[in-house]
């Protein structure tokens, strides 16, 4: 069930109303059964494995509790050698052993729980929380179905905390995260996928492309990934919203970053805090002198590459970006900028750099990503040939014009809360406003030329 798809959408509406129409201790184990039914919708692969897993952590989560400080460590590192053994055995033998793997068979979101599994078990062997009694709890921790494909990963006491408190219906909750949500799938559907489309056509013929067209797909795809993940993630925290939980946002307004490290702080930000909790601080952090602290941070880049996907060209990608975080520690570029107009340069210069980087991550064979790379780099030839690609300059115009919009919204989302503001607007204001808001979404969504409902990208991590 695609989060923007009309079964999803029935799915959820129902699930809401039936949610709220019975009593708070119920509430609980209705969710319990919508979890269950959206997950058994993905194959009984997916709900099997998922449920032996949640009944792993319960079990090893009250095995870590009882041990004594010393064998504590000795649980732990069981439980996570076998979390990560399940993930690799899925999704990695591909890359070591091309003929013999399980990639197909891959429980969807598997990337996402794990990681969620992982710190409900290191969290408790720190006492910074207790472990769960209830494997129902658990169940609704792995599988709460807003956030179960493509995250965000939100944290085991944030989750448990909201969980055991009461959530009565509250029409401003519900109409705040309906809107967090509609917005997410205007961004999907009317942009993201209408921006792939153009993408796709130029990487397809990226060899009878000009230096410049390639540029464009570039950029596009920058802009184009970007806002397929944060549709996501505003479906995702405004859906969690309507039934009553707070989850932590995961995007604010990346490329208006000056440097790599800022924009690692703004781009899916439940992932980079992960790694940064339980691998670059485990792993001594700047705590042990400069050669150790680059080092942390190139195992935690590599790491992250691997966990998008098993190819060497994630693998690339996080070593890019690797590198680029040491390069700019070395020559502490990462301060922020005074002047407005070198801080506009550094914001540019950064959206290059990242640019160029998410080549590695569009196209999954490396040489190919190379030859893109090297014509667009040093054979820049600003010729738009549009007509030997069979590409209107209409869908150009068209996308230029999406991405000036998104800027105008990031530069505004980076001072206010957008949400808020518009609820805040007058009755005529926001009926205006739906009405022009669908109309273009049903044009070049829904019913605009190539729609096909593409998946989220970070679904299949």
């Amino acid at each position: 069930m695609q989060p923007t798809s009309l079964s999803f959408i029935a799915f959820f509406l129902i699930s809401l109303l039936i949610y709220y129409c019975m009593p708070g201790r119920w509430q609980r184990y209705w969710l319990a059964i919508v979890n269950l039914v959206y997950v058994s919708s993905f194959g009984s692969l997916s709900l099997i494995y998922l449920i032996l897993l949640t009944l792993f952590i319960t079990l090893f989560g009250l095995r870590i509790q009882r041990e004594r400080k010393k064998r504590r460590s000795s649980a732990l590192f069981t439980a996570i050698f076998l979390l990560i053994l399940g993930l690799a055995i899925f999704k990695y033998t591909r890359l070591f052993l091309p003929f013999l793997h399980f990639s197909w068979l891959a429980p969807i979101g598997i990337s996402f729980y794990t990681f969620k599994a992982i710190s409900y078990c290191v969290e408790i062997a720190k006492n910074k929380m207790a472990a769960e009694t209830s494997y129902l709890n658990i169940w609704l921790y792995c599988s709460f179905f807003p956030v179960f494909t493509a995250g965000p990963i939100n944290r085991p006491q944030s989750f448990f905390s909201q969980l055991k408190k009461r959530r009565p219906w509250k029409p401003l909750r519900i109409e705040l995260g309906m809107i967090r949500a509609a917005f997410g799938c205007f961004e999907k559907i009317v942009i993201a996928d209408n921006l792939l489309i153009l993408i796709d056509s130029i990487y397809l013929q990226w060899q009878e492309a000009s230096g410049g067209l390639l540029w464009i797909a570039m950029i596009l795809y920058s802009f184009q990934i970007y806002l397929d993940f944060d549709a996501y993630s505003n479906i995702a925290i405004g859906v969690s919203r309507c039934f009553g939980f707070r989850i932590e946002e995961n995007f604010r307004t990346p490329y208006l970053s000056e440097s790599i490290s800022e924009f690692w702080r703004r781009w899916h930000i439940s992932l980079s805090s992960w790694f940064r909790d339980y691998v670059y601080i485990p792993l001594g952090g700047n705590r042990a002198g400069t050669s150790k602290k680059f080092r942390n941070l190139m195992i935690v880049f590599l790491v992250s590459g691997l966990w998008h996907g098993a190819s060497w060209s994630f693998v690339l990608w996080g070593f890019l970006h690797g590198v680029l975080q040491i390069i700019e520690q070395l020559l502490h570029l990462s301060k922020k900028a005074v002047n407005p107009i070198i801080q506009c340069f550094k914001i540019l210069l950064n959206f290059l750099l990242v640019t160029i980087t998410w080549v590695f991550f569009k196209i999954p064979d490396a040489r190919q990503a190379f030859s893109i790379l090297g014509k667009a780099l040093f054979f820049p030839s600003f010729k738009l040939n549009l007509d030997q690609l069979q590409i209107s300059s209409n869908e150009l115009l068209f996308a230029l014009g999406f991405i000036v919009i998104i800027m105008i919204l990031d530069l505004l989302r980076n001072k206010q809360d957008m949400v808020r503001w518009f609820r805040n607007r007058n009755i005529i204001f926001r009926f205006s406003l739906y009405l022009i808001l669908f109309s273009v979404f049903l044009i070049l969504g829904v019913y605009g030329s190539g729609y096909d409902a593409n998946q989220f990208i970070y679904i299949q991590f």
